[in-house]
């Protein structure tokens, strides 16, 4: 009987091990977030870019000359980057980092941001632009980060009704 108990204590305790060994070795997954912000194609030096994770600051950098700015983001977290420089409109990057794909990597994203004249829309309903202009996530197909083409449609055809709204104005 003390044989029996003393091989089922030793079972679990392997079975307990083996359990948090497969823990410890879950490894977070990292995307090298970065970008440029440019309006008309210029880089812009000055730009304060704002890193969120779960609405709150994680992060924040201004733009120097060469108008690059980079982030390192981990695995099962929503991040926002948010640009933002005065006279110019806000613009928002969401980033979603979840998912049920085994990443172990590190990956690679980089993006533009071009920043619009804020006194170009001050007489149209900009409200739109309150949301992020684009929406990066993990795409298991392509084993990569991808940006979301369907909503980054939606945004496109929202900016061109902004600029539709500005010529019936002038």
């Amino acid at each position: 009987m003390k044989k029996i108990s003393f091989y089922t204590t030793i079972i679990v305790l392997v079975l307990t091990l083996s359990s948090f060994v497969k823990y410890l070795a879950v490894k977070a997954s990292v995307l090298e977030m970065s970008g440029y912000v440019l309006k008309d194609d210029k880089k812009m030096e000055g730009a304060l870019v704002k890193l969120y994770q779960n609405n709150t600051i994680v992060n924040k950098m201004l733009t120097k000359s060469n108008a690059r700015f980079k982030f390192l983001l981990f695995s099962d977290n929503e991040y926002m980057i948010e640009v933002s420089k005065e006279g110019f409109m806000e613009e928002r990057v969401y980033i979603n980092t979840k998912s049920s794909a085994d990443l172990d990597d590190k990956y690679y994203f980089e993006f533009i941001v071009d920043l619009m004249d804020a006194n170009k829309f001050k007489n149209v309903d900009a409200s739109n632009l309150d949301f992020p202009t684009a929406i990066i996530k993990y795409d298991v197909g392509e084993d990569e980060y991808v940006h979301d083409k369907g909503y980054s449609q939606q945004v496109r055809n929202d900016l061109k009704k902004m600029n539709e709204q500005l010529n019936k104005k002038k």
